[in-house]
């Protein structure tokens, strides 16, 4: 009688041993569940982050500009990798233009065929007013506009003395 007693606290031993790997399966699963999560999350802020810095640089730029010329000349200084159009030098031309910058997974600019995130400013000149639109979109996704702003500068006119 001795052995099927024992027989019977060693089943139950390996039945208590089976539902607490099946507990911390399950607890595991769902914290890999978090941690995927909150990569995801990051990686999306991080970007977030980049792109509101990206619009907001570009939106200093154009605080220097005196027109519309000028802060193009200020855009292919400090962004040469830029898709800058082809302007003939006349100020009709330089009306209504869209400069497009392409940048990397990081951030980094780069060009075109390599772009993972992409940066559309929209730029006009009304009488003495810059308009400027930004767009940070991923090419690679169709209307996913991660960041976007809209701003303006007034150009002060300068007299000689």
């Amino acid at each position: 009688m001795v052995r099927r007693s024992r027989a019977r606290s060693s089943s139950l031993f390996l039945m208590e041993l089976i539902l607490a790997i099946l507990f911390f399966s399950v607890a595991s699963a769902v914290c890999v569940q978090f941690f995927v999560k909150s990569h995801l999350l990051s990686r999306d802020s991080d970007a977030l982050n980049h792109a509101v810095n990206e619009c907001s640089g570009a939106a200093e730029l154009m605080r220097a500009a005196e027109n519309v010329s000028e802060y193009i000349e200020l855009l292919k200084a400090q962004y040469p990798e830029g898709a800058y159009p082809a302007l003939d030098g006349a100020e009709e031309a330089l009306s209504d233009i869209t400069i497009t910058l392409h940048y990397d997974e990081a951030f980094g600019p780069c060009t075109q065929d390599t772009a993972a995130y992409e940066l559309r400013l929209h730029l006009e000149q009304k009488d003495q007013l810059l308009l400027l639109s930004m767009q940070v979109t991923k090419p690679m996704e169709k209307d996913t506009v991660l960041y976007e702003l809209n701003t303006s500068h007034h150009i002060a006119r300068r007299t000689a003395l």
